[in-house]
């Protein structure tokens, strides 16, 4: 069987995107059909600088680097909040998930979509801190490697602009959960203000948003490539405060299916003073979103912005209500897309 990807809508805001089934070819090992993993690209390109003042771009993730294993478990246990996953002859080396950080996925049952890191493995199975989440044994699952800053933008040979100093290098700013970090890359590799040693390996978790800051004389384009998703995908919303989360679609996807306003806690009202925020780039500055508890506004507007696309590659800001503590919660969004089988 060969796998067609289908795309629906077409991609707007300086965004082109390519997506496609590659390596697609029957070959029969031992009768059976295989096919090879779907991958997708979005080039992302962030406007030069007007007047001398940088531009910045507001980026996503909308992939996963490849899986490195695909399977089913066998068995689970819990042992003091860890859960560890047996599967049947893997064929892994002790620890390997770990030396370099993995995620596991699952991609079956009432937890399809969940990501976790990988906090040890054997040769036949996987632990990670599952929290409350009950996970069981046949569940269908994926791991991958983590996406980093050296293998997202690459380390040499990457458009964008390096210098000694964040004021004259292109910038990427990520929220690590309490406040923003600048990286910045020397032209050896990526470092921090006040770290001088490599920051290559800096994690980029899969639903983490991404802000590129640049400062040079022409565009710069961006080009995010990886596995494309065939199960839906979780992502993990703050309990309060302020997060950049990505729209892990590979398409565009319309506010109200991105389903921001089912997720546990989310804060309805009449004003956008009284609720949580979806927060929006467009080139200049933030448009606030916020759900009435019967369809999304923009503050400013009083029309509806349920069809507002927000297009792959692209990332929120979500601001919970000031004074609201919530636990973390999930996103869960509809396809935007969907695969279909060539005869």
């Amino acid at each position: 069987m060969k796998l067609r990807l289908l795309i629906t809508r077409r991609v707007s805001h300086r965004i082109a995107i390519a997506l496609a089934a590659l390596l697609t070819f029957d070959s029969w090992i031992k009768a059976a059909s295989l096919v090879s993993e779907p991958v997708g690209c979005i080039r992302v390109t962030i406007p030069p600088p007007v007047d001398g003042v940088s531009t910045r771009g507001v980026l996503g993730t909308p992939f996963n680097r490849a899986s490195v294993y695909r399977g089913v478990n066998v068995s689970m246990a819990v042992s003091n909040g860890v859960s560890t996953l047996t599967c049947a002859s893997p064929g892994w080396t002790a620890g390997q998930f770990v030396t370099e950080v993995h995620y596991l996925k699952i991609r079956s049952g009432l937890n399809a979509g969940r990501v976790f890191q990988i906090t040890a493995n054997t040769a036949n199975s996987v632990s990670v801190n599952a929290g409350t989440v009950s996970l069981g044994s046949r569940e269908s699952l994926e791991i991958f490697p983590a996406q980093t800053l050296g293998s997202l933008f690459g380390t040499e040979n990457f458009p964008l602009r390096t210098g000694t100093s964040e004021s004259t290098a292109d910038l990427v700013r990520l929220h690590d959960g309490s406040s923003w970090v600048t990286y910045f890359h020397n032209g050896v590799h990526w470092r921090t203000r006040n770290f001088e040693t490599s920051q290559d390996n800096t994690v980029l978790r899969p639903e983490q948003g991404i802000i590129v800051v640049c400062g040079g004389s022409s565009a710069v384009s961006v080009n995010l490539f990886g596995a494309v998703s065939v199960t839906p995908e979780l992502s993990a919303l703050p309990g309060s405060g302020e997060s950049l989360v990505s729209n892990r679609s590979p398409v565009p996807i319309t506010l109200s299916r991105l389903n921001l306003q089912s997720s546990t806690g989310w804060v309805a009202g009449s004003t956008a003073s009284q609720a949580d925020a979806a927060m929006r780039w467009n080139g200049a500055s933030w448009n606030v979103y916020y759900h009435t508890g019967s369809h999304w506004q923009m503050a400013g507007s009083l029309a509806s912005q349920d069809d507002a696309p927000i297009s792959a590659g692209e990332s929120l800001l979500i601001r919970r209500k000031d004074g609201s503590i919530r636990s973390g919660t999930l996103l869960s969004g509809t396809a935007a897309f969907s695969f279909s089988p060539v005869p």
